[in-house]
């Protein structure tokens, strides 16, 4: 549900209006007007939804919802009475929709200032004197950003976030809890200590990169830290000092990027997955979630498991261990 104490809507539109806005074709009253959105099974008859899964058809046979998106292949397999608009991605169509109705929720406000002068920076947040921050930022409550760092323009920084030894280009979205620019976990021992070895390094973090809440990026210890432009980072997500990210890549929820490894662009990397340190990830790598990377991965490679291989063995070598196991049972 979308409670209007939280997100302004600034419709109603026309199914007409929808559709010249996306460029899209539909079918049935052009003047239909359509209030709000919702998913199938809780829309009402003066909203939008969309179907794009064939797990969701029954909820698609039986939605109340006025307007329906489908893929344009669906055209000619309803044959039911109701209004349409016709889309190649219906869940990409959903989210342009749901930002004509609500412009001011792309991203999340967190500056709550009662200063007149800067009402984009929150006023009990700490900016050092020799720091630099760009053109339109927002920047949350108990924010903490030290010397020397560089932030770009445009740029969402979170409640309770901490910034060291970075520089962060534009259009870079931080959420709340985030620390960058920690110490990275380096020690070498001897028979009798442990000696620290220094981080001297920067986080170097480029373009259009999301990185979300609680999420940790250490520094490089001697050379960067780097996160490339385009990279969409999950919750919980720890990325070790010295790691390099391609650009355009994935990681989600929970995952652990040891140090040193190298992880090239256009690359999706599951839920709680743990790579080793020092490794190669190449380009246009799938890892599966709770995956153990522990050797290098080439290009255009989809591997899952503990350790990770090839995932069309893993799922046969799953198979195979589960017969196995009803075999044992049986006898």
């Amino acid at each position: 549900m979308i409670d209007k104490c939280f997100y302004k809507n600034v419709g109603p539109f026309t199914l007409s209006e929808i559709s010249s806005k996306l460029n899209l074709d539909f079918s049935g009253d052009p003047n239909f007007k359509i209030e709000d959105i919702a998913t199938l099974d809780a829309a009402l008859s003066n909203e939008i939804s969309f179907f794009h899964n064939n797990k969701y058809r029954n909820q698609l046979i039986n939605t109340k919802a006025g307007v329906v998106i489908l893929k344009k292949t669906e055209k000619k397999k309803v044959n039911f009475k109701k209004e349409f608009l016709f889309s190649d991605n219906p869940y990409l169509t959903m989210a342009q929709i749901a930002s004509i109705f609500y412009p001011d929720c792309e991203y999340p406000n967190f500056s709550f200032s009662n200063s007149k002068n800067n009402k984009s920076i929150s006023e009990d947040c700490f900016i050092h004197e020799d720091s630099k921050i760009g053109n339109n930022c927002t920047i949350g409550s108990f924010v903490k950003i030290g010397p020397g760092v560089k932030i770009g323009s445009n740029c969402i920084i979170g409640d309770n976030v901490s910034i060291y030894y970075s520089i962060i280009s534009d259009n870079v979205k931080i959420y709340n809890g985030v620390k960058i620019g920690g110490e990275g976990f380096g020690f070498i021992s001897s028979q009798t200590f442990f000696k620290k070895i220094p981080q001297l390094g920067r986080v170097i973090i480029q373009e259009n990169v999301e990185i979300g809440c609680n999420s940790t990026i250490d520094r490089g210890s001697i050379g960067d830290t780097i996160i490339s432009k385009n990279v969409m980072i999950d919750n919980l997500v720890h990325v070790a000092h010295n790691v390099k990210i391609g650009k355009n890549t994935i990681i989600a929820a929970m995952t652990g990027i040891s140090g040193s490894c190298e992880i090239g662009k256009n690359s999706m990397i599951g839920g709680q997955v743990g790579i080793s340190g020092h490794l190669k990830i190449g380009n246009n790598v799938k890892i599966a979630a709770k995956s153990g990377v522990m050797k290098d991965i080439p290009d255009n490679s989809s591997v899952g498991g503990y350790p990770a291989f090839n995932i069309i063995d893993w799922h046969r070598s799953t198979i195979l261990n589960k017969k196995k196991d009803n075999e044992k049972k049986r006898t």
